[in-house]
């Protein structure tokens, strides 16, 4: 133990001693984190969106509206039917795919409960995940709301589907 002593006593001694060591030492680390700090931005934003709704009503329409005027989305448009979303999405045009279900509204008010379908682009597996999960927010935020308007309890779902990564394995996305 005296000798490992000894070694660090001198080790340190020698550092102290030569100013580019200790530059190197100290200075490296300090750099390094203020670079990665600033370089490295894991926020997920310009996720492209975009909604099928085969019976437009009010329920889903502000939905839509609310998705859409988020800083972190950027409407793409609507489609009009299910292969054409699944074209745009396997084209790499859209990174979540929002869709309603017919007769949205009616179910929502006759049942109590209605679900919307989120269909994100999960080849990136954190960018899938994170689009889904602002998605799946905004819609909690509209409930929200319009139970304070409405008299009756209702329960708007979400069902979250990753396509082209279902596994959501990140090394599918590196290689």
């Amino acid at each position: 133990m005296k000798q490992f002593l000894a070694f660090v006593k001198k080790e340190f001694r020698h550092i102290m001693r030569d100013n580019r060591t200790l530059l190197i030492i100290l200075g490296m680390p300090v750099v390094e984190i203020l670079l990665f700090g600033f370089a490295i931005n894991m926020e997920v934003q310009n996720i492209r969106v975009a909604f099928y709704d085969p019976t437009p009503d009010v329920f889903t329409t502000g939905i839509a509206e609310r998705i859409k005027q988020n800083a972190y989305f950027n409407y793409r448009g609507s489609v009009q039917t299910m292969d054409e979303m699944e074209e745009s999405m396997r084209r790499g045009e859209l990174d979540l795919a929002v869709v309603f279900p017919q007769n949205f509204q009616e179910s929502l008010v006759h049942s109590g409960q209605a679900a919307v379908q989120l269909l994100s682009n999960s080849s990136d597996p954190n960018r899938g995940s994170i689009a889904a999960t602002y998605a799946t927010a905004i819609i909690a935020g509209f409930q929200r709301e319009q139970m304070g308007l409405m008299q009756l309890p209702f329960q708007i779902q979400t069902e979250n589907r990753m396509i082209y990564n279902p596994l959501m394995k990140s090394s599918y996305m590196f290689v």
